[in-house]
């Protein structure tokens, strides 16, 4: 059981908006943090920073991982 809820908004200046998407789960089993960051992580932070040079931020809250990736919307168009 537990759920996942997703979402987005717009952020910063019209000259400089990013796109910021939200992961977050709730209800599930409770969650601690890794004791070190696995491939994926890695992967997914350091790919999406290169191609569109992203911000992304994870939390191992004990309600369920939370996680939010930014990226500036002039990269997203190109």
């Amino acid at each position: 059981s537990g759920r996942v809820d997703l979402g987005w908004r717009m952020q910063g200046r019209r000259d400089a908006r990013r796109l910021v998407l939200t992961w977050r789960e709730s209800g599930g089993p409770q969650v601690a943090p890794p004791d070190r960051h696995g491939f994926g992580s890695i992967l997914i932070r350091r790919s999406l920073a290169k191609v569109i040079s992203s911000e992304v931020t994870h939390e191992f809250r004990p309600e369920g991982v939370f996680a939010e990736i930014s990226m500036p919307l002039e990269e997203l168009s190109k």
